[in-house]
C-alpha cells in the first residue's frame, strides 16, 4: 500500500512538471507573433548587406594602401586612413552578429580587439617574422593595430623608410580581407538556417540574435566607456583603454555602435530607415508596448547624446568626465531593460556572462 501511494505521488509530480512544460511551450507558441519575418528582415536588409559593405570597404582599404605603396605621399596615406575609418564604421554595424559564419572566422576578435599590443606590433615589425594566426598576436591585428600604425607620430616617415612596417600593414589588411570574405560567403548557405531558426532554444538563431544583441550593447558600454573612465579600476581613468585612441575617432565608433543596436531593435535596414519587423514589433505584439516604448526612448537618447559632444573621448576624460560617467550609467540602466526585461518577455535565456553583475 505504501509503495502504491509513493507511486501515485511520483506520477502526480511528473504530471505537474509535464503540464507546466507543455504550458510553457504553448505560451511560447501562442504569443500571436511570427518571429520569422524578424529574422528575414534582419538577414536580407541588415546583416547580409552589412557584411557585404564591410567586405567592400576592406577591399577599398587594400586598394588605397597599395596605391600608397606605389607613391608614398601624405596625400595617399590620408586616403588609406580614410578608407580605414570607413571600414571601421562598417564593422561597428555588424559586430553584434557573432554567431554562424562570423563565429567561425572569429572576426569580432580579429577585427575589433582593443587596445592593441604595441610592443608585440613593434616586435613583429622589427623582426619581420611572425604568424598572425597565433594567440600571441591576437592583440597585434585588426583595426586598432592599424590605428597605431597609421596614426602614430612619424608614421609617414616610418612607412617611407621601413619595408617591414609596410609589409606588416599589407599582411594585416590581407588577413581581414580573407576573413570577411569567408563570412560573406558563409551567409549564402547560413541564411536558410537563420531565417528558419525561430525557436527559443539557446542554440537557435533567434536566441543567438537576442543574446548577441544584448552582449554587443554591453561590450559597447563597458569597453568604449566603462574601462576608460575607470569603472573597473576604482575610478582611476584608463585613457590607454580608449578605442582608436591615436586617430581620436572613438566617439564616432561609439555613435555607430549604438546606431547599429538601435537599427536591430527597430528592424531598420542598413541605411537606418525602412522600418521593418524588429524586436519592438515583437514586444508590442505580446502586450509589452510600455517596455518597447521605454527601450525606444532610451535608444533615441543614447544615439543623439554623443552626437552633441564636440570633443574626443580622451579630451572629455579631462574636460567633462561626469558627462561620460552619466552616459555610462544611462547605458547601464538600459541593459536591464534589454537583457533582463526584453529577453524574459521573449522567453530567451541569456547565456553569456559579463563582469558587471547585472
Amino acid at each position: 500500500m505504501m509503495k502504491s501511494v509513493k507511486q501515485l505521488i511520483f506520477l502526480s509530480i511528473l504530471l505537474v512538471i509535464g503540464a507546466a512544460a507543455c504550458k510553457k511551450k504553448k505560451e511560447d507558441e501562442d504569443t500571436g507573433f511570427d518571429k520569422g519575418p524578424v529574422l528575414v528582415n534582419m538577414a536580407d536588409n541588415y546583416i547580409i548587406p552589412g557584411y557585404s559593405e564591410l567586405k567592400a570597404r576592406i577591399n577599398t582599404l587594400e586598394t588605397a594602401w597599395n596605391n600608397f605603396l606605389g607613391d608614398k605621399t601624405q596625400a595617399k596615406l590620408d586616403i588609406a586612413k580614410q578608407a580605414w575609418v570607413d571600414a571601421n564604421i562598417s564593422f561597428q554595424h555588424v559586430k553584434a552578429f557573432d554567431f554562424g559564419p562570423a563565429m567561425s572566422s572569429n572576426i569580432i576578435f580579429t577585427f575589433g580587439t582593443f587596445p592593441c599590443d604595441t610592443a608585440q606590433i613593434n616586435s613583429n615589425v622589427s623582426s619581420g617574422s611572425y604568424d598572425l594566426s597565433l594567440a600571441s598576436n591576437s592583440d597585434a591585428i585588426g583595426f586598432d593595430a592599424l590605428d597605431y600604425l597609421f596614426y602614430s607620430s612619424g608614421s609617414l616617415n616610418k612607412f617611407q623608410t621601413s619595408a617591414n612596417a609596410c609589409t606588416y600593414v599589407s599582411n594585416l589588411v590581407s588577413k581581414m580581407k580573407t576573413e570577411i570574405a569567408a563570412v560573406v560567403s558563409g551567409w549564402d548557405s547560413y541564411r536558410a538556417t537563420f531565417v528558419n531558426g525561430t525557436s527559443n532554444e539557446s542554440t537557435s538563431p533567434f536566441a543567438l540574435l537576442v543574446n548577441n544583441f544584448c552582449k554587443d550593447f554591453e561590450l559597447c558600454k563597458t569597453t568604449k566607456i566603462g574601462f576608460p573612465i575607470g569603472n573597473h579600476t576604482l575610478g582611476i581613468q584608463q585613457p590607454n583603454y580608449l578605442e582608436a585612441r591615436r586617430s581620436g575617432i572613438g566617439r564616432l565608433l561609439l555613435i555607430e555602435n549604438i546606431r547599429a543596436s538601435r537599427c536591430i531593435f527597430y528592424g531598420l535596414n542598413l541605411s537606418g530607415n525602412n522600418n521593418g519587423q524588429g524586436f519592438d514589433d515583437y514586444l508590442n505584439a505580446i502586450d509589452k508596448a510600455s517596455l518597447a516604448s521605454t527601450i525606444a526612448g532610451r535608444f533615441e537618447y543614447m544615439y543623439a547624446t554623443p552626437q552633441s559632444w564636440t570633443e574626443t573621448l580622451e579630451q572629455m576624460l579631462t574636460s567633462s568626465p561626469a558627462t561620460l560617467e552619466n552616459f555610462y550609467d544611462y547605458q547601464q540602466g538600459s541593459v536591464i531593460h534589454m537583457k533582463t526585461d526584453m529577453a524574459s518577455a521573449f522567453g530567451v535565456l541569456i547565456t553569456y556572462q559579463d563582469t558587471d553583475g547585472d
